[in-house]
């Protein structure tokens, strides 16, 4: 048993440090060490690439040290989740932009995941509606989307799965549209349209015209569904 575990703590530790070994190309211990790594690292620069760009050299060594921390899932698209909230732990305080650019890049990736039946084709008046999972939105604190990381600020995003397309793509969205989808994630479309209209001083009637714009607008992207009795 002694032996088996040793053998065992020997494995795990050529696995996880990068340490050369003799007859490298003999020693499958490092092929698979190597193997696993590089399919990480393309995992990673697939669903990251402005991220991993940002972190340069450094993605090695946070590579590494991750398979140190040890990863819960066997699938690598969790696993790349997993590496986005290790480093939230390990390059918070120094990317202050981080949250947002792990939101937008790993956000593509769960809507492409994902089945996007289109159940939504003109707005109206007399029927609800409803969010559809078919689509993100987020308040960030620095428009990443744009690769500026430096200028703080509020812009709210939309990410939204285009049909024709059969891509993921991101949308600018005013303060207002962002307090509406806010609302609607547990208002019916009047009520959220009302209290919308009361945080930004706005009469209700007056936002009747430009409100069923956006929300056609948001029913041809999917962004809505109507709800069904």
């Amino acid at each position: 048993m002694k032996l088996e575990t040793a053998v065992m703590q020997r494995f795990m530790d050529i696995l996880e440090n990068r340490e050369e070994l003799v007859n490298p190309l003999l020693n499958r211990h490092q092929v698979y060490r190597d193997m696993v790594y590089h399919r990480f690292y393309e995992t990673l620069t697939n669903i990251y690439p402005i991220l991993t760009e940002q972190l340069g050299d450094e993605l090695e060594e946070l590579i590494i040290e991750f398979q140190k921390y040890g990863a819960r899932s066997y699938l690598l698209s969790d696993m790349a989740f997993e590496f986005g909230e290790f480093l939230k732990s390990h390059k918070g305080s120094e990317l202050p932009y981080l949250g947002d650019l792990l939101w937008l890049e790993y956000g593509e990736l769960l809507l492409l995941k994902k089945e996007h039946p289109k159940e939504c084709s003109t707005f109206s008046w007399e029927f609800e509606y409803i969010l559809s999972d078919s689509f993100l939105f987020r308040e960030l604190r620095y428009p990443v989307y744009r690769g500026d990381f430096e200028s703080e600020g509020s812009y709210p995003l939309m990410l939204f799965y285009d049909y024709e397309q059969k891509g993921v793509y991101f949308e600018e969205i005013t303060p207002f549209a962002y307090k509406l989808l806010e609302l609607l994630q547990n208002h019916s479309v009047k009520e959220s349209i009302a209290a919308a209209a009361d945080s930004f001083n706005v009469d209700t009637e007056a936002l009747r015209d430009p409100v069923a714009q956006l929300m056609q607008s948001w029913c041809d992207k999917g962004v809505i569904k109507q709800l069904k009795e």
